[in-house]
């Protein structure tokens, strides 16, 4: 496969998705296209203010057909990062600064967007905060779909005839190029430019493309055919591979096939232990698309449904309709055919900021959104928007199992809140069953709090995501502290114990639903404690079962 008289070099990137690719080498022109700069008559400026609106529109259909491609992955975060593209391409003072030049200057279209990203990014460049200096290359990004349009250009790829994997190599790719290239059938991408949190290895983790990052020199080494090993499974790549190389990594994917045959195994399987101990297997999902693979891996139930995506999704905004909402979980619930259904409220901050100012109203404008006005709070802040949700769920609890889970619980008061405005709820529906409500545990204070908690809540769900982050101090997306945020720290262990002895004393169930629930690692420690279920995405559940099939129950002495 290796060109011949090619040399053979390895490297690394700063960030991946996942997935091991063999494939041959095509390059893409790096750097800023030029632009037409021209200066224009005043009775040439109606045509070029149409041609700009023009393209603004264009530009956005084509993000509607990016998202609609992207619906149904396990993940909402690449929808999101559209979204706020969406946002800005709708923010007028963008496109008004931009007529405004070609009105003042009589210059074209082209010109006068060029011009104005440009001062854009002067201004990002004198930010203090990298969080908010980042959001320079989104904005940048945003334009360049305007001026793709405006130049009637596109993505264009033409793949070289055949049946082998073509992997691509640019200097940078943005959210938009990613999607187009997973679209044409690419195989792979990798990239010079980018760090751990771009927006466009966000979108390649989403859609399931093999992708690395930040690989400083590889378009210098390579050339148009090559062959190279892309694993991003290991953050690394290898250029024009020995014969060796690529024995290993033909066993490698012949021994991950073998694997994902044996698991499928356990599909049918209930999820017990060696010695017969029940820890049921629940999935977390974001997508109605997901219901059959939940199927098809056997999940127990839905652990943890995540409603924010169908409000991404609703043009219903900011309320997004009573009546919307109850045909989505209605759907689920009969899709599930008695199985228990779990439905987080929404749980949206300023971390998302798109989504936040469609729902809220406002821009967020806290410096530490992990810590700010999100999940109950943010509910809570806007009454009208918990009381439409709260009433979808409550009319499709009607068909089947449900239950209701409040996320970023830090006091009694709050999950006190919460269930006057269901009783009200359901008082205005005639609705008498009971439906149980539960507390997310994911904040110190709620572990601290966790018998009082109790009281007041039908159940509890471990968030382990966030509880590592908040107690250790450590922002998960933050690379600087990755050391800092590990489920190791003693401190964990103790906080999920304090939860469970809460829950038992109450005898009420409790559940895990972070990432910690798909680690191996801990689900000896779960079984022990005596965690009622576990939950967590698709891809782990027959990992798991299988894990726990080896296990033997062995109770916790304290």
């Amino acid at each position: 496969m290796a060109a011949a008289n090619r040399p053979t070099f390895r490297g690394s990137g700063v960030a991946s998705s996942d997935g091991i690719v063999i494939g041959y080498i095509q390059k893409l022109a790096a750097g800023r296209h030029p632009i037409p700069e021209r200066t224009i008559e005043h009775a040439g400026i109606p045509f070029e203010l149409q041609r700009l609106d023009s393209a603004l529109q264009k530009a956005l259909k084509e993000l509607d057909e990016e998202q609609e491609h992207l619906i149904g992955l396990k993940t909402q975060e690449p929808l999101l990062i559209l979204e706020a593209h969406r946002m800005m391409l709708l923010d007028p003072e963008l496109i008004q600064k931009v007529r405004q030049l070609i009105e003042d200057k009589q210059i074209n279209a082209e010109w006068a967007l060029r011009q104005q990203l440009d001062a854009i990014g002067l201004v990002f460049d004198e930010i203090e905060n990298p969080y908010l200096r980042e959001k320079k290359s989104d904005v940048e990004q945003v334009g360049i779909r305007i001026l793709r349009q405006l130049m009637g250009q596109s993505l264009k790829l033409e793949l070289p005839s055949g049946s082998e994997p073509q992997i691509l190599l640019g200097q940078e790719f943005s959210p938009q190029d990613i999607v187009t290239l997973w679209r044409l059938g690419i195989a792979g991408i990798i990239a010079e430019q980018g760090g751990m949190n771009a927006h466009s290895i966000i979108v390649a983790r989403g859609i399931g493309l093999p992708a690395l990052i930040g690989s400083d020199n590889i378009l210098d080494k390579a050339e148009d055919g090559d062959a190279i090993i892309l694993d991003a499974r290991l953050d690394k790549w290898i250029l024009n591979p020995t014969g060796q190389d690529l024995e290993q990594y033909l066993n490698f994917m012949a021994a991950f096939e073998v694997i994902r045959i044996e698991l499928e195994q356990f599909a049918d399987k209930p999820s017990l232990s060696r010695d017969g101990k029940a820890l049921p297997i629940m999935a977390n999902l974001e997508f109605k698309e997901e219901l059959t693979q939940t199927h098809h891996v056997g999940a127990e139930g839905i652990g943890l449904f995540r409603t924010e995506f169908g409000f991404l999704q609703s043009h219903d905004m900011p309320s997004h309709s009573t009546e919307h909402q109850y045909r989505d979980y209605s759907h689920i619930i009969h899709s599930m055919r008695g199985a228990p259904v779990t439905f987080r409220l929404l749980d949206i901050g300023g971390d998302k900021p798109a989504l936040f100012q469609q729902l809220s109203g406002y821009r967020y404008g806290g410096a530490n959104p992990a810590m700010g006005l999100r999940g109950v709070r943010l509910l809570l802040h806007l009454p009208e928007l918990l009381k439409h949700q709260l009433t979808a769920l409550l009319k499709a609890a009607e068909d089947g199992p449900l239950n209701i889970l409040v996320p970023m619980v830090t006091s009694v008061e709050e999950m006190e809140q919460v269930r006057d405005i269901i009783e009200a709820c359901k008082q205005t529906l005639g609705v008498t069953r009971h439906i149980p409500l539960g507390a997310m545990i994911e904040v110190p204070a709620a572990v601290m709090i966790a018998r009082e908690l109790a009281t007041v809540s039908d159940f509890f769900s471990i968030g382990t995501n966030d509880l590592i982050q908040y107690t250790l101090a450590a922002d998960r997306g933050d690379e600087d502290v990755g050391p800092i945020y590990s489920p190791d720290h003693p401190a964990i262990y103790q906080f999920i114990k304090m939860s469970v002895k809460a829950a038992s004393k109450a005898e009420i169930p409790i559940s895990v639903c972070g990432e910690l629930a798909a680690d191996p690692g801990w689900t000896q420690s779960f079984l022990n404690m005596g965690m009622d279920s576990l939950s967590m995405g698709l891809n782990s559940v027959l990992t798991i079962r299988k894990h726990l099939s080896h296990l033997k129950y062995q109770a916790d002495s304290d």
